[in-house]
C-alpha cells in the first residue's frame, strides 16, 4: 500500500470573521499521521519567490480528524457548527508544526502573532484534492 511519511503532527487554524462585530476566530484542528515537507530556501533562485521558506502538508483523508468542507460551505455553517469541520483557505488559515491546540491566539492580528512567536508556522496558500488511489490534500504553505 502506497502512503505517506506520515508520522507528523500539525495544527490546522480556520480563520472565520465575524463582519457584524468585527471579530475574527480561529478554530485548532490536531492533525495527526500528516506529511510535512518542508523547502527551507532551497528554491529561491528556481522560483524567484522572495521568501522561499515552503512547505507542502499532505493529509490523508482517511486520517482526519474531522469531515471536511470546501471554504465557502465552511463559512455558511453557524459559528456554533464550524468547530466540528474542517477546511483549508488559502490566505486566511495557518498551521504549525506540532500541537498547539491549547494556544492562545490574541484578538487581533493571529497569524502575524503566532509567526513572530513560534517556528514553523505556515499561512495556507494552495489547495489540491486527490481522489485516486490514495485520496489526499496536498497544502502548499509559506
Amino acid at each position: 500500500m502506497m502512503g505517506f511519511f506520515d508520522n507528523k503532527t500539525v495544527t490546522l487554524f480556520n480563520r472565520s470573521y465575524n463582519g457584524e462585530t468585527e471579530k475574527e476566530t480561529y478554530y485548532p484542528t490536531l492533525l495527526e499521521g500528516v506529511d510535512l515537507v518542508e523547502t527551507k530556501g532551497a528554491n529561491v533562485s528556481k522560483s524567484g519567490m522572495d521568501s522561499a521558506d515552503a512547505v507542502k502538508l499532505f493529509v490523508d483523508v482517511g486520517k482526519m480528524a474531522k469531515p471536511y468542507l470546501p471554504p465557502k460551505e465552511w463559512k455558511e455553517l453557524s459559528e456554533k457548527e464550524k468547530p466540528n469541520y474542517i477546511t483549508f483557505t488559502p490566505a486566511e488559515d495557518f498551521f504549525i508544526k506540532g500541537d498547539h491546540t491549547d494556544l492562545e491566539l490574541p484578538e487581533e492580528g493571529a497569524l502575524e502573532w503566532v509567526q513572530d512567536n513560534y517556528d514553523d508556522c505556515y499561512k495556507v496558500t494552495t489547495i489540491d484534492k486527490y481522489e485516486d488511489i490514495l485520496p489526499h490534500f496536498e497544502i502548499g504553505g509559506v
